[in-house]
């Protein structure tokens, strides 16, 4: 493993620096990111889950080349955090998840209106309970369905 990569994982004796040596921002979305992920696939077992990465974990000089490498391989700026797909709706259910006091951006609110108007369903969520009422409120039935 490259110095770079272990000083980015917290080694070489520089925790909480990226491999530029700047001061790296807590995360605060990440662990409220993971339990709305497992809520949801313990409450829609059948549906697939996913977390699409829209950032990168780099900065410096390396920041600009995987921007535009995720670019080039289809990354779409303001894409949500979270998509599900339903096996018993053909609807597509989008779910932003913002820590405390976080806003969608610019591209955020532009991506979820082409959504909504297409027919799908995009929420802004700060915590696995938040999501859960969105799918009561959309009418997602979570009763009936085989765990497998």
């Amino acid at each position: 493993m490259t110095e770079a990569v272990q000083m980015w994982r917290g080694r070489a004796g520089r925790r909480g620096r990226s491999p530029s040596g700047t001061k790296r921002r807590a995360d605060l979305e990440g662990p409220i990111q993971r339990a709305v992920v497992d809520r949801l696939r313990f409450e829609l077992p059948g549906a697939i889950v996913h977390h699409s990465p829209n950032e990168v974990p780099l900065d410096g000089e390396d920041v600009r080349a995987a921007i535009a490498k995720a670019k080039r391989n289809g990354m779409v700026p303001g894409f949500p955090d979270v998509v599900v797909v339903l096996a018993c709706r053909p609807v597509t259910l989008f779910f932003e998840v913002k820590a405390e006091g976080g806003r969608e951006t610019k591209a955020q609110r532009k991506l979820r209106e082409a959504a909504t108007s297409a027919g799908h369903l995009w929420a802004v969520v700060r915590s696995q309970t938040e999501a859960v009422a969105c799918l009561d409120a959309w009418g997602i039935d979570r009763r009936g369905v085989t765990r497998t």
